[in-house]
């Protein structure tokens, strides 16, 4: 049963106000339990979105009750539904991602694609830079994965799937995944931070403007309690950790002989003939083993030997890798 609640002022003292929950309404859900609750804003106009069971209802609270206008079938079982604007990112405990958009002309969810690997999500969460944004999901075999809404890409089938960017293997499990948005450190440690926007602003036209500016990341806490982060970054930077990162992988010292690069493949699921193409995205760069770049010993040698690492040196400056690092740390505001 989906009870819903309207907030009352009740008048006391002037010393010790107080507020009260009453209860208006309630609706009973024959379609199964209550899994997620949001609020969809369209316009001027409010609206709950309910996920109980297999179904997604859009109610709207009118004449003294909730009156659905609107609805979406899922395949098993909603596991969250996260939403930006009118557009909604659901997941299917059993059936992966699906993404849709809330059309107010006709009250309508309409399916513009989905991810068609039958996968066990735990959790979902968005990551953005600039204008590009991406889905994340967590499946039950401990993975991290990247898709992505691009209707023009061979791989979408026309525009009704998700095309998977990246892979990742956490190797825990997680239930949540929380964007935040990665301020800069210039604004974050500013005790005025008006008059600082204002000022770097006025020292730089296009601060702000920039993909970097604008960039939404993730963060989740793990059953077995590590916490991590993960930050979308450019092209260029990318593809230059990612030379690092491979050099590294070779370099250092492997624990009872496990490859680091071997450990983070995604895990595959044999569950109803999923991953049928067998292709794997790597596509994320661990900052655990590119951090170990500057705390190497001059000797640090390994199947790409010390000359390797050399040759590295004479493209990397360890203090601009570091500072560059630190300054994409997302600040978080909680």
């Amino acid at each position: 049963k989906k009870t819903a609640r309207g907030r009352a002022g009740a008048a006391g003292p002037a010393t010790a106000p107080q507020a009260d929950l009453v209860l208006l309404a309630e609706k009973s859900m024959t379609l199964g339990p209550v899994t997620s609750l949001s609020s969809l804003v369209s316009g001027d106009v409010h609206r709950v979105v309910v996920g109980a069971g297999a179904e997604v209802t859009v109610e709207q609270w009118h004449g003294g009750k909730l009156t659905q206008v609107g609805f979406h079938h899922a395949h098993m079982m909603v596991q969250s539904i996260t939403i930006f604007k009118t557009f909604f990112l659901l997941s299917d405990a059993y059936d992966s991602l699906f993404f849709l958009v809330w059309r107010e002309s006709d009250k309508s969810l309409t399916l513009l694609a989905k991810d068609y690997e039958p996968t066990q999500v735990f959790a979902s969460g968005l990551i953005s830079r600039g204008g590009a944004m991406s889905f994340v999901c967590h499946d039950e075999r401990q993975n991290l994965k990247f898709l992505q809404y691009s209707p023009n890409d061979p791989a979408a089938r026309g525009g009704n799937k998700l095309v998977c960017r990246a892979d990742f293997h956490i190797g825990s499990q997680t239930t949540s995944l929380t964007s935040h948005w990665c301020q800069s450190s210039l604004l974050f440690n500013s005790c005025t931070m008006t008059s600082t926007l204002a000022a770097l602003k006025q020292q730089d036209t296009l601060f702000g403007r920039l993909e970097d500016d604008n960039r939404f990341a993730v963060n989740y806490g793990t059953s077995d309690g590590s916490f991590a982060s993960v930050v979308p970054l450019s092209e260029p930077t990318y593809w230059r950790l990612t030379a690092l990162q491979s050099v590294m992988s070779n370099a250092l010292e492997s624990n009872a002989a496990l490859s680091h690069r071997a450990w983070r493949l995604f895990r595959r699921s044999t569950r109803r003939s999923a991953c049928k193409d067998n292709d794997r995205n790597w596509g994320v760069v661990v900052g655990d083993v590119v951090m170990k770049y500057g705390t190497r010993t001059p000797q640090a040698g390994g199947a790409g030997g010390p000359g390797e690492l050399d040759r590295v040196d004479c493209h990397f400056d360890y203090g601009q890798l570091a500072g560059a690092l630190v300054r994409r740390v997302c600040h978080m505001r909680f």
